[in-house]
């Protein structure tokens, strides 16, 4: 509860209103440097989304300047209901024609249709304790037996096979079904043991397999002419080095193994889009806009900071590097829509900056997608560089130079941003624990003047009692 003052009534003086004009005048040095706190905190909001940004710019560059993105190669499929495949490094770029003649399928096989209105001993299919044996298990008929208890018996079963004989049983349209679950040109192997239960169902005849529903075959399909069998469809990593395989039906296709001009394209778009971010927050935070002669300026919220000044210029220098100095006619010459040219900078490829904007644009698709397809390592040596044996690293690359400045921005704990981010949170630390202590101090302020207004107005009370005394005495001597 607060302390409750009264002030003034031997003295008729307003202590309040005096110590509350004296308080103003401290609380106006103490609301300066709460204005300077937030304006800090204004700033590190900016220098934290700056350095969010400028990771995210450095990664895209990671990304530009790895090694994995220019050599992952694609397998294109002209008929991807007959044959798809998946391309490792270690693909060659070539054209594959596949031509399948069939799928590998596997072995089906039903009963006769069963009468299932009753168990199946009942019924007269089976006796009690008959056995019969499917790929090495024995199933036994018991009393009450019905088809979808042997369906379970079987399936239970199968998880004692082999992987490659494993079978599954279902039940379609009251027949028993079991269908190996591996493809292949493999029978399933089942006999009758003790009594006919099979050949009462009509699983057999003679010993043999009556219905066969599907017939399981290998795969027969070709590559380049070359007669390949397999007996499965799927995952085929031994038939073309580097390649994978997924057969999916009879005909032919045109398997194209060539770079993953998609994903690089997507690398590049991404690298645009992270940069074009970066530079137009930092153009924000560090521009001025004058305004009409009636407005005050406004100014970015690190207008005059020299960090940002500095990431605002190095940012279009990195973009618009030309590498002559590196790329030269002897390793980076390439033609275009019948011109000629050195491949050295990004408006080579396609992409360059609007006027004095500070954002990058891609402003010829077509001759960005010519080039990835028809000038693939000139693009790819744009931006990872050459390789200097010396060094033992890829130099004059655009993205493996601007990585080495992005990084050096976003680095956590060392990196530029992080190191003024640092600084200024030590200063908004300190400059809060001062605002803290200036406000301690005053409320003591508060308390010291009115104890001193209390002590002056007591004294004044204790004067005033005896003046009246005084003349009290003069008047009782009158």
């Amino acid at each position: 509860m607060p302390t409750l003052h009264i002030g003034g009534l031997s003295s008729g003086y307003d202590y309040e209103s005096m110590i509350e004009q004296l308080m103003a005048a401290r609380q106006v040095s103490i609301d300066s440097k709460s204005d300077d706190l937030d304006e800090l905190d204004y700033d590190l909001g900016a220098w934290t989304q700056i350095n969010t940004d400028a990771s995210s710019l450095t990664d895209a560059l990671d990304d530009l300047r790895s090694f994995d993105l220019w050599r992952n190669m694609y397998a294109e499929s002209s008929y991807e209901s007959v044959v798809t495949a998946t391309a490792d490094v270690a693909s060659a770029e070539q054209n594959y024609t596949i031509k399948v003649t069939n799928i590998a399928t596997a072995q089906s096989i039903s009963s006769d249709y069963l009468d299932t209105s009753t168990d199946l001993i009942t019924a007269g299919y089976a006796s009690e304790g008959d056995i019969f044996e499917i790929e090495g298990q024995q199933i036994t008929f018991e009393s009450g037996e019905t088809l979808s208890t042997l369906r379970t018996k079987i399936n239970d079963a199968a998880a004692n096979m082999d992987e490659d004989v494993r079978v599954k049983a279902s039940i379609v349209d009251n027949h028993l079904v079991i269908t190996r679950e591996k493809t292949g040109a493999s029978d399933i192997s089942l006999s009758d043991v003790s009594g006919l239960s099979l050949e009462s169902m009509g699983v057999l005849t003679g010993g043999l397999i009556k219905n066969e529903d599907v017939e399981g075959l290998d795969a027969n399909f070709s590559v380049n002419g070359i007669t390949i069998t397999r007996s499965s469809n799927d995952q085929l990593d031994d038939v073309v080095d580097g390649l994978t395989i997924n057969l999916k039906g009879a005909g032919t296709s045109t398997v194209d193994i060539h770079p993953d001009r998609d994903a690089i394209k997507e690398s590049i778009l991404n690298f645009i889009e992270t940069y074009n971010t970066l530079a137009e927050l930092a153009d924000e935070c560090a521009s001025i806009s004058l305004g009409s002669s009636s407005e005050l300026a406004q100014k970015g919220e690190l207008y005059g900071d020299s960090l940002i000044n500095s990431i605002k210029s190095s940012l279009r220098q990195q973009a618009t590097d030309v590498k002559s100095s590196v790329l030269t006619a002897d390793n980076a010459s390439y033609t275009y829509a019948g011109q000629t040219g050195i491949m050295d900078n990004l408006s080579d490829i396609g992409i360059w900056t609007s006027g004095e904007s500070n954002q990058l644009e891609l402003i010829d698709e077509d001759r960005l997608d010519y080039l990835l397809e028809y000038d693939f390592d000139n693009v790819s040596q744009l931006f990872r560089g050459v390789y200097n044996e010396s060094t033992v690293s890829y130099e004059g690359g655009i993205a493996a130079d601007f990585y080495k400045y992005a990084s050096k921005l976003s680095t956590p704990l060392t990196g530029d941003i992080a190191t003024q981010i640092a600084s200024m949170t030590e200063d908004y630390d300190d400059l809060s624990d001062r605002i803290t202590e200036m406000e301690d101090d005053l409320a003591d302020y508060e308390q010291q003047l009115w104890e001193e207004f209390t002590a002056m107005e007591d004294a004044l009370a204790e004067m005033k009692q005896q003046t009246e005394y005084i003349k009290g005495m003069f008047s009782s001597g009158s």
